[in-house]
């Protein structure tokens, strides 16, 4: 059912953290763990996990959140900040539903225990996922964030399949390589016409891509329409 679907942990400060939310994972039937550059993982790890080391033990431990995400079609990001993300906001529900429908590879992130993700982390994911906390004390940790998480994608899951069975279907949607490649192309191109004068333009430009999620035989007429203006520019 969640063969598609992997939890991110960026940069994890307490060992702890990563054994509980793997234990959170196996209980609702998740086991694709990716873990950037987290600050250990020791015997905590294995002892809070419960019973569910062996997503500890088998999790892809990567450098950077590129490499996490990287074959990924669909990325969703977690944030206590809302003021900017407004368009792309889904709550725990709509996450599970946005993910499962999605065919393709599906990478769910969480931040730091004490920062969460940065503005640069945010604006390489397509949604944001924000948990309606009590406003008055919004404090999860970690652990409990995942487990809502799983949870909402196994009782949508148990849904889907009481309906019909999960298509394994592949859409062709571009991975988050694939559009990291696009957007550096379009960057390079309007600034080299002038368009762009600076960041923020880029920003806006990466958002509204990410938002229309377009498929891959729609990206490479972006990218035709991109390589006809350079030969434009040569000529």
């Amino acid at each position: 059912m969640f063969k598609n679907i992997r939890i991110v942990l960026v940069e994890t400060s307490h060992s702890g953290n990563i054994g509980s939310a793997a234990r959170a994972m196996k209980t609702m039937g998740l086991n694709e763990l990716y873990l950037v550059s987290p600050k250990c993982i020791d015997e905590q790890s294995i002892a809070l996990a419960a019973g569910a080391d062996d997503i500890v033990i088998n999790a892809h431990v990567v450098d950077n959140l590129e490499l996490a995400i990287a074959d990924c079609t669909l990325v969703v990001g977690t944030s206590a900040r809302l003021r900017h993300l407004q368009n792309t906001l889904l709550d725990p529900r709509q996450c599970a539903e946005k993910s499962l429908e999605h065919q393709g590879k599906v990478a769910i992130v969480f931040g730091r225990e004490r920062i969460g993700l940065t503005n640069d982390e945010l604006l390489r994911c397509h949604y944001h996922l924000n948990i309606p906390a009590n406003p008055d004390y919004s404090s999860l940790n970690l652990a409990m964030a995942v487990q809502l998480v799983c949870y909402e994608l196994r009782m949508r899951g148990l849904e889907l399949q009481s309906i019909r069975p999960i298509s394994t279907i592949e859409h062709a949607h571009p991975t988050v390589q694939e559009m990291e490649y696009f957007f550096s192309r379009t960057e390079d191109l309007y600034k080299r016409i002038g368009f762009v004068q600076n960041q923020a333009v880029i920003r806006k430009i990466r958002r509204l891509y990410q938002r229309v999620n377009i498929e891959k035989n729609e990206l490479n007429i972006l990218l035709g329409m991109l390589k006809a203006v350079e030969n434009k520019l040569k000529d």
